[in-house]
């Protein structure tokens, strides 16, 4: 389909190519979106389904992938006897209290806005000192997202942290960027711990970088 598509768009434009361009790209969005949310019971298929779903969402077919179903079968596929009684903080500290920041200014942020919610429901104004301390909350925020998604984890029990911080956080803000860099550095972590549980060493796909 994809083939499909560059020999039409490649062509010289005519009305009747202009609507199968269209009916294509619905298409290939469709089937797309069917990639991403069709099982992949073993570690094989869900590694295919891994690098096509990172494809996708670099080429715009598709914006968030990670739905709770996704992080189940990743879990799943690296899960080891004893993953259960480990602790974040004590195999990756550092991870750990990116983490930590990150929930903690989300439960700050959320309560500035209430706080700013409440004062325009009574009618009172809210002043430029509020707005500035929302807006530099915000930013706080941000910025620590894409400290954790810049952190290239070495574990599952990591990974696991990197998707309940994506989930936590995609229920209240849908536009941030870091989201999207946390989604693709979640991607790029399951693939190398898969690919070398397998293989014994790194995949290909793990030597991209964060920006």
């Amino acid at each position: 389909m994809t083939s499909r598509l560059k020999q039409i768009e490649a062509a010289e434009g005519r009305s009747d190519q202009d609507e199968d361009v269209e009916a294509l790209r619905r298409k290939r969005a469709e089937l797309a979106k069917g990639i991403v949310d069709a099982a992949a019971p073993t570690i094989q298929e869900l590694l295919l389904k891994v690098a096509m779903t990172a494809s996708f969402l670099s080429e715009g077919e598709v914006g968030v992938s990670l739905t709770p179903q996704y992080l189940e079968e990743c879990d799943r596929a690296l899960a080891q006897v004893g993953d259960e009684e480990q602790c974040l903080g004590a195999l990756e500290p550092e991870l750990w209290a990116l983490c930590q920041r990150v929930e903690e200014l989300t439960a700050a942020l959320e309560a500035r806005w209430d706080c700013v919610e409440r004062r325009a429901e009574e009618g009172r104004s809210n002043d430029s000192r509020n707005r500035h301390s929302l807006a530099a909350a915000w930013d706080e925020l941000h910025e620590s997202v894409w400290s954790v998604a810049r952190y290239e984890t070495m574990t599952t029990i990591g990974l696991r942290a990197k998707g309940k911080i994506f989930i936590d956080l995609m229920a209240f803000f849908t536009d941030m960027d870091g989201l999207f860099a946390l989604q693709d550095s979640y991607l790029r972590d399951f693939d190398r711990l898969a690919y070398r549980r397998l293989n014994g060493k790194d995949s290909p796909m793990s030597r991209r970088s964060v920006g």
